[in-house]
């Protein structure tokens, strides 16, 4: 415990946060830049603002630094003990009595907090983000003649025609039975302004057409009610099971409430409850490999061979990134429980990296 608070630990904590800053930067500007490049080719059928292009890749980038967070944090932490032991910081350390999991378990509290700041603050924005950039590749690239949306409040949807558009919203509904409960459709005209309004208590969706039940009509110019009504439309079930919103949308606090709402209407959360739990798991993951790369650097220290160490660690961590995207299969396609297969990769690799580190622990 001394040791969590002893200027030692703080002066390791800021080395650190200081290579985790430096690699973060680094891996952000290539991603970045390849990013760029890459929208750069998908939009050369397109004419696309260069302005345009460059506030996509800006909201993309900040989830795909959340998924290598974990890969920032090993490497991070590799050149950080390198950079100690290079310069004989461990010697001196160790020889005052300092244990190499009294080291590393000072290091992963600083990881811990990062983890927890990264849920906490910064997931929300990143989800925000995400979803803005989802909305504007769907205006270049794919130009869907409707629009489907799930809030707490209920089912949304937009659909154009020739002449007027729709915003179709509905309370609840069942996918496996194609019914919608509190159905209500605004019909507007190409410049917005009002044609109707049509409410329905129940309404099933059935070959390109809603069959509504308990119909009230409102119009500029009159009320009708009626105990059936069919309303042509253009969407299909198929397109609103296709069209959730993507998990990285939703952010790690709405995705509880949002499974639950998906599961009510019949629809498949997996994606969604593994993402929710790989959150978590990705603190441990960050756990993981600082006792890794702690393995890999002391290793180091006895035999010199820092190439073939960092060679080594490098062909280790993408074996264990190939090893997660193959438990995250197995977890969606439910062959082992997702809570399971969120949890494996982390304690696979906490428990293979402590088991080195303690074997070459100097008792």
């Amino acid at each position: 415990m001394w040791y969590l608070i002893s200027t030692v630990n703080r002066y390791v904590s800021k080395t650190f946060l200081f290579w985790f800053g430096l690699i973060f930067l680094t891996v952000a500007l290539i991603i970045g830049l390849f990013e760029m490049i890459d929208l750069t080719k998908r939009t050369m059928q397109h004419d696309v603002p260069f302005s345009i292009l460059f506030q996509i890749a800006f909201l993309k980038l900040p989830k795909l630094l959340d998924q290598l967070l974990p890969s920032i944090t090993f490497f991070a932490a590799l050149a950080c003990f390198l950079r100690l032991a290079q310069s004989q910081n461990f010697v001196v350390m160790f020889s005052f009595g300092v244990s190499r999991l009294q080291f590393l378990s000072g290091i992963s509290l600083v990881v811990v907090a990062l983890g927890v700041l990264n849920i906490v603050a910064l997931d929300p924005v990143r989800a925000a983000l995400f979803g803005r950039m989802v909305i504007l590749e769907e205006k270049i690239f794919q130009k869907k003649p409707y629009s489907v949306s799930f809030t707490d409040t209920g089912l949304w949807l937009r659909e154009n025609f020739s002449d007027s558009q729709n915003i179709i919203h509905a309370k609840s509904f069942n996918v496996m039975q194609k019914q919608f409960k509190k159905l209500m459709i605004f019909e507007f005209s190409k410049k917005g302004d009002f044609i109707r309004r049509v409410d329905a208590e129940v309404a099933e969706l059935e070959n390109e057409q809603w069959h509504m039940h308990n119909v009230n009509i409102v119009s500029n110019h009159r009320q009708e009610n009626a105990e059936t009504h069919v309303e042509p439309t253009t969407i299909t079930m198929e397109q609103i099971q296709q069209s959730t919103a993507p998990p990285k949308t939703i952010s790690f606090f709405q995705t509880p409430a949002f499974i639950e709402m998906l599961e009510e209407a019949g629809l498949n959360a997996s994606s969604y409850a593994m993402l929710w739990h790989q959150q978590i798991s990705k603190i441990g993951m960050m756990i993981a490999f600082i006792f890794l790369a702690g393995s890999f650097c002391l290793v180091s220290t006895r035999n010199k061979s820092f190439s073939m160490i960092i060679g080594a660690s490098i062909i280790f961590s993408f074996l264990i990134h190939f090893f997660g995207h193959i438990v995250h299969a197995y977890g969606i396609a439910h062959k082992i429980p997702i809570i399971a297969a969120a949890w494996i990769p982390p304690i696979v690799t906490f428990v293979s990296a402590y088991w080195l580190t303690t074997l070459l622990d100097d008792r």
